[in-house]
């Protein structure tokens, strides 16, 4: 990255800071080395080691720091953000990398939606402080950040796209057979949430992510809610969406799950599938899981920084829009 760039990312971010600044949001900072992570089976976290007096403890190097958030939130902080920095083993494409920023942002007291116009303020300020106007360009796109961005259910894109419904397909018997129908083929061996993604990945993503315009992908079907809550009008989907444009996965959000045994349920799910693919055991946080039990309903979510970075900078490659390149660091 040029001098000039360097000096045009430094000017977003000091946006994406004013924007949270000037609502009233208190940014916050959490440690990075943590006893234990949330147990997701897709995602890697980096252990190390620490001496601690004459004691060796085992830490890992955060995947997000969701858990530690929103343990303020229960403290009472009323809405939070951080800019972290944030570590996921065996990562590494045009738009991965092990070592990336993370922002993160909590509302208590709040519903997921109120989340969506976050992003669309969110991206506009940071467009603004990019140079750029409501219409900006991408890899030979043109997006338009004017909102209210497109809301698409996981429900209507795989009907579209896919051409059944996977809310009615919520156990692996009936998502084989939906494959086996569409002709996407699966191993026997596979999860729910494995067939879920070879349909999603082959049929449905590729669709969306063709239209450059921003789009929210909302409510997720119940066996991808992670730790988001049910819908409360149906629930075999939950409250969890995800943000795309111009092609890139920018963000994951949650209208937050508060139920501590609820979670600890699905965190003993989770932690059960990594040991049958032999991955690394973690303990459970239960500081986390303490806390949600005084924690309101709230929302919360996690937008990729160096992602928003290629947006804006037109990039295709994560390492255009780094001070120093992973790689060479």
């Amino acid at each position: 990255m040029n001098l000039e760039g360097m000096h045009r990312r430094a000017a977003i971010i000091k946006a994406v800071r004013a924007f949270f600044d000037g609502r009233g949001f208190l940014e916050v900072d959490t440690p990075v080395a943590v006893t234990a992570p949330a147990p997701e089976p897709q995602i890697e976290a980096p252990a190390t080691a620490l001496r601690v007096g004459h004691e060796v403890q085992r830490r890992f190097l955060q995947t997000s720091p969701e858990l530690m958030m929103k343990r303020l939130l229960a403290a009472g902080v009323t809405r939070a953000y951080q800019i972290a920095p944030v570590f996921r083993d065996r990562d590494f494409t045009s738009c991965h990398r092990p070592e990336f920023r993370l922002l993160e942002w909590y509302r208590r007291d709040a519903g997921w939606q109120e989340l969506l116009t976050d992003c669309e303020g969110l991206l506009a300020a940071a467009a603004t402080a990019a140079g750029l106007g409501v219409r900006i360009p991408y890899q030979g796109k043109s997006i338009d950040l004017q909102p209210p961005f497109r809301r698409l259910s996981v429900e209507a894109a795989f009907v579209q796209h896919a051409g059944f419904s996977i809310l009615e397909a919520q156990s692996v018997e009936g998502l084989q057979a939906r494959l086996t129908a569409t002709g996407v083929r699966f191993a026997a061996d596979d999860t729910w949430d494995d067939l879920f993604h070879r349909v999603f990945l082959t049929r449905v993503e590729p669709e969306i992510v063709a239209d450059p315009k921003p789009v929210f992908l909302t409510h997720y079907p119940a066996p991808l809610a992670a730790l988001a809550r049910l819908d409360p009008d149906d629930p075999r989907a939950s409250e969890r969406f995800e943000l795309y444009a111009g092609g890139l996965e920018l963000a994951n959000g949650f209208g937050e799950l508060t139920d501590p045994g609820l979670q600890r349920r699905r965190f003993a799910d989770d932690r059960a599938r990594r040991r049958r693919l032999q991955l690394a055991d973690y303990p459970f946080d239960e500081r986390f899981l303490a806390a949600l039990a005084t924690l309101p309903p709230s929302a919360g979510i996690a937008l990729g920084v160096d992602r928003l970075l290629m947006l804006l900078f037109d990039a295709a490659d994560i390492d255009r829009v780094a001070f120093i390149p992973w790689s060479e660091s």
